[in-house]
């Protein structure tokens, strides 16, 4: 019979070693961010609207087009023409020749597609801690595993929002102002006890302690991609903590 237990034993180890690695607690530092999902946008954009009906008499540009400083854009019916204040991109046209263009509605846009930066909208008690020339990481959904890094360069309110910019200096070309990333801006960094992110199951880890396996019921703190910071709970610096394996 004690045969038996002791097989039994060492083949139930044996599984756990296939599903799981063991470490230990650790004492280490975990970043305090903010998180949210930002909006790439043009630092210059160049609209053409009027504060009267008008009739669009010539457009010289397609969406799309690649514009130098100077270049005529639209002509109307009072026979101004619209010229381009800078090098860029058409990105929008509205009103097409033959067309009426209502007050204040815009009739082309034109952007600088090479001069963006991240916009994103934070909740009051991280706007409370964000601050100019905090450190940034920014990732997009085609681009995962590359994460850019960049700062903070305004935080402000903008209606019933506040407003976080954030300004990379090596956004490749192909990053185009509309699309979204994933955004976190370091606030601070805590020392404390901690543990793998993915060990953690609703506030449980499962330790193996004095050669049994058990589960205890842990207070979580601050948690990055990798680590959660223990605050309290029945954790002994010499519990081997089960790790579920990729």
């Amino acid at each position: 019979m004690v045969g038996l237990v002791i097989s039994g034993i060492v083949i139930q180890r044996v599984l756990q070693s296939k599903r799981y690695t063991k470490v230990r607690p650790q004492t280490g530092e975990v970043t305090e961010a903010v998180y949210g999902l930002g909006k790439v946008k043009s630092n210059r954009r160049y609209e053409v609207k009027l504060g009267v009906i008008s009739t669009v008499r010539e457009l010289y540009v397609n969406e799309g087009d690649v514009v130098k400083a100077g270049q005529n854009l639209v002509r109307i019916d009072s026979n101004v023409v619209f010229k381009a204040p800078f090098d860029g991109t058409v990105t929008m046209i509205n009103n097409f020749e033959g067309e009426t263009a209502l007050p204040q509605s815009v009739i082309l846009r034109m952007e600088d597609l090479k001069d963006r930066f991240i916009e994103l909208s934070v909740e009051q008690e991280g706007a409370l801690r964000v601050q100019k020339g905090q450190m940034a990481r920014v990732s997009f959904e085609s681009l995962r595993g590359e994460v850019l890094v960049g700062k903070v360069k305004a935080i402000f309110p903008k209606g019933d929002e506040f407003i976080a910019d954030v300004e990379i200096s090596n956004l490749g070309a192909s990053i185009l102002p509309g699309m979204t990333a994933d955004v976190s801006i370091e606030i601070g960094k805590i020392k404390g006890t901690l543990v793998p992110l993915k060990a953690l199951r609703n506030g449980t880890l499962s330790v193996e302690r004095d050669g049994h396996i058990q589960k205890i019921k842990v207070e979580v703190g601050l948690v990055d991609g990798l680590s959660a910071e223990i605050k309290s709970g029945d954790l002994m610096p010499t519990d081997e903590i089960l790790v579920p394996k990729e």
